[in-house]
């Protein structure tokens, strides 16, 4: 039956799938545990795609964020920005409709998305296309041999008449979020007259597999030709209603149109910006999907995703840090995206996401907090921490991000302040003298401050030019130790009084003393360029697309309606569905 169904498939044409198209220096005790001691290199600035490439920001060698990509726009150019028409499914969309569609959620024993290949742009790659086969293959048959699960892909019984016509038609409509043509039902049909013939039950897993491996399923192709007239760019085609929800779901849920918005689609009711947004409101308040895309977003955007940098990759010397365990970071992992998701849905607004003292702890970081572990189980619960006796001022003051940016056996002012400088606040960080060597230097420093100040920015020092940028947005945080938890007493055995944590920083609005964590973040909060790099981000992020001149309107747009207080991490996506960009695709080379 499987070389019959993989013929039927060929003839189908399923199977030509195919075809479609400043070396910062650090704490004197390098170690294994801790790879890497410099800033993030520019493979994913903020304003980063869903593959984590471009964007905005500096690397310490004062190039662009976004490695070989341009420099983010600052002009405003009106008009439609070239897309694909014919994007492929990231992978955790594809995790996500499988699971909406067939409430399949594992592959071998995890998760649906650990199971594809990586990411990727351009042609469908040999092994890619065999990865999808087998692995719809897998599901077809999880499907099929679980009632649940069969429910959800087809209403009646195989062998009853016209049931698999039925299925094909009803499962195919969502599967390939639009209404199936009469060839295409008749397609799907060849499978229940080949021969030597199969069950009932085998033709239909050999259905669902033909359809999981269909490039309609695997692409999101936008072949709709009308031209919109008075559009802001001249031959702009209008998408069709199908379409446009198909945008709308993958946006908002990364996943397909719901029945309500199938519905909207077929009565052509997503033709107005405002019809849009009656959709999008809709279906932002369905936190159960919203939420994980907020969350995939805002861990793109503070670089957590990205594979150069620090996020999550080190460990610690338990000798200094008695209450770290790789438990404990795992937890802290799960807390950031927990955190980001309860912003938004607490309707909080960007300078929330730098201020707010929401945590979500249990047993094994709970300490970290200065919370007593006995009290939490192993799930997340979420606490408001006293902001009077441990300031905790939003998510870079959260243990997963101080644990992260530190060194093995010390915190890293170093880490911590370029992170703060390149990634949330795009300052042109000076480009070191490429014939540096890594510094030392000797004698006894009673705190992490005093050690690296004298390491990198003496009179004279060829890396002062770079450190005198972000040093001091490190220094600020030294009330936070290698693993977030607060202290008083450095482990160099000196007092972390005030003058350790005050620094004399510029964050691209002039010279400014700031002397706790807390003005810090507010500081940040308030930094136009921050909010314009938070917009950018949103944007390249919902688009698939790089920073380009027509983007920027938008961006210029929500950056503006950033400065507001008030205005809601949520009511930002749904703008992001007003852009007549949304609704209109122009022809063009990419």
């Amino acid at each position: 039956m499987k070389e019959k169904r993989l013929r039927s498939l060929v003839a189908m044409g399923v199977l030509p799938l195919a075809l479609v198209a400043c070396g910062s220096a650090t704490n004197d005790k390098p170690n294994d545990n801790n790879p890497g001691t410099g800033a993030s290199p520019g493979v994913g600035g903020a304003g980063s795609t869903p593959n984590g490439t471009g964007g905005a920001g500096t690397t310490p060698d004062g190039t662009a964020g976004g490695g070989t990509n341009p420099p983010p726009p600052s002009v405003c150019m009106p008009g439609i920005p070239v897309t694909t028409q014919i994007p492929k499914l990231l992978n955790r969309q594809y995790a996500s409709v499988v699971r909406d569609l067939l409430g399949v959620t594992q592959v071998d024993n995890g998760p649906v998305a650990d199971a594809l290949i990586g990411d990727f742009t351009g042609p469908m790659t040999a092994p890619a296309w065999a990865i999808y086969q087998d692995i719809g293959a897998k599901i077809a048959a999880q499907v099929m041999a679980d009632p649940v699960k069969k429910a959800m892909y087809m209403s009646c019984d195989p062998a009853a008449a016209d049931c698999l016509k039925t299925t094909v038609s009803s499962f195919g409509r969502k599967a390939f979020r639009r209404p199936l043509t009469d060839d295409e039902v008749a397609s799907f049909m060849t499978l229940n007259s080949a021969t030597p013939a199969g069950t009932p039950a085998q033709v239909a897993e050999a259905i669902l597999n033909a359809f999981l491996v269909s490039p309609s399923f695997l692409l999101i192709p936008e072949l709709n030709t009308e031209v919109e007239a008075n559009a802001p760019t001249p031959g702009a085609i209008k998408l069709s209603q199908q379409e446009v929800a198909t945008r709308l779901s993958f946006l908002l849920w990364g996943s397909v149109p719901d029945d309500a918005l199938n519905a909207a689609a077929d009565a052509n009711q997503l033709s107005s910006s405002a019809q849009i947004l009656t959709q999008a409101t809709r279906m932002i308040q369905d936190r159960g999907k919203t939420g994980g895309f907020i969350s995939a977003f805002h861990n793109d955007w503070a670089q957590v995703n990205n594979g150069s940098a620090h996020w999550y990759k080190g460990q610690h010397d338990t000798g200094k840090y008695p209450l770290y365990t790789d438990a404990g970071r795992t937890a802290n992992q799960a807390e950031m995206g927990a955190f980001f998701e309860e912003v938004a849905y607490s309707n909080g607004s960007f300078k929330d996401l730098l201020l707010s003292n929401v945590a979500f702890v249990n047993k094994d970081n709970a300490a970290v907090y200065g919370l007593d572990p006995s009290a939490y189980g192993t799930d997340l619960k979420k606490v408001t921490l006293d902001s009077a006796t441990n300031p905790r001022p939003g998510f870079l003051t959260r243990a997963g991000f101080l644990g992260s940016y530190a060194d093995y056996d010390s915190t890293s002012p170093i880490l911590r302040g370029s992170f703060m400088a390149i990634w949330m606040l795009s300052i042109n960080v000076p480009a070191p003298n490429p014939e540096n060597t890594k510094k030392t230097v000797s004698g006894t420093f009673p705190t992490q401050r005093a050690y690296v100040t004298a390491l990198t920015e003496a009179d004279g020092t060829d890396c002062k030019g770079c450190h005198s940028v972000f040093n001091g947005l490190g220094y600020v945080l030294e009330n936070y130790d290698g693993i977030g938890k607060w202290q008083t007493t450095d482990p160099r055995g000196g007092a972390i009084t005030s003058d350790i944590t005050t620094a004399t920083v510029n964050l691209g609005t002039g010279a400014k003393t700031i002397s706790s964590p807390v003005q810090l973040m507010t500081e940040i909060a308030a930094n136009a360029n921050a909010k314009k790099l938070y917009a950018q981000a949103w944007v390249a992020f919902a688009t698939g697309r790089q920073p380009n001149a027509n983007d920027q309107c938008t961006v210029d747009s929500l950056s503006t309606k950033l400065t507001a207080d008030g205005y809601s991490i949520l009511s930002l996506l749904g703008d992001l569905t007003q852009a007549d960009s949304f609704r209109l695709r122009v022809r063009g080379s990419l």
